[in-house]
């Protein structure tokens, strides 16, 4: 799979979490700058991807605010770690509350670095 449609399976699947935890403000982020400018620009892309990703961004009603930023990959430690324990262990690793403590230090770690 493209990594573009991959990210933007992410999303799709991030935005069904937040809402189902009854997240009211959301900030979204991504180091994928085509899926990032795709969800800014989704009102005027008439691409294939555009329209996907405008369907997706229908999601955003659900919540009071809604925010998507380009981060730097440098900068997403915490999600390359967790894709990587992912692969390794061949499942999706949903946690809920309840997580090993070397996830919480990564992610602990990469705000701080962030």
């Amino acid at each position: 799979m493209d990594i573009t449609w991959a990210e933007l399976d992410a999303l799709k699947e991030g935005l069904k979490l937040a809402e189902r935890l009854k997240i009211k403000r959301l900030i979204v982020e991504s180091d994928c700058a085509m899926l990032v400018n795709a969800v800014k620009k989704r009102r005027t892309d008439i691409s294939i991807l555009g329209q996907c990703v405008r369907k997706e961004c229908d999601a955003f009603s659900k919540f009071d605010s809604v925010q998507v930023n380009w981060v730097n990959r440098n900068s997403n430690y915490a999600a390359d770690f967790l894709c990587n324990l992912a692969i390794r262990n061949k499942n999706d690793l949903y946690f809920d509350m309840e997580y090993p403590s070397d996830i919480h230090n990564i992610i602990i770690q990469d705000v701080i670095n962030g």
